[in-house]
C-alpha cells in the first residue's frame, strides 16, 4: 500500500510541478534559447514537487485503525 500510495501522490503532483516550472521559465523571460542557469528554475520546481508528492505518499500513518 505504501509504495503505490507514493507513486500515486508522485504522479498527481506532476501537474502542479508543471504548472510552476511554467510560471518560473515566465518569470525568468521566456527565453527562446536555453541556456544551463534554466535548468534550476525549470526542471526544479517539477521533479522538486514529485519528490515532495513521493515523499508524502511514503509517510507511514501511525494513527490508522482498521475495524
Amino acid at each position: 500500500m505504501g509504495l503505490g500510495r507514493a507513486l500515486f501522490f508522485g504522479f498527481v503532483a506532476m501537474f502542479p510541478g508543471a504548472i510552476l516550472a511554467l510560471f518560473g521559465w515566465l518569470i525568468i523571460g521566456s527565453p527562446d534559447t536555453w541556456e544551463s542557469s534554466q535548468y534550476l528554475v525549470c526542471y526544479g520546481p517539477f521533479f522538486g514537487s514529485i519528490f515532495v508528492g513521493f515523499w508524502l505518499g511514503n509517510k507511514n500513518q501511525t494513527d490508522v485503525e482498521l475495524e
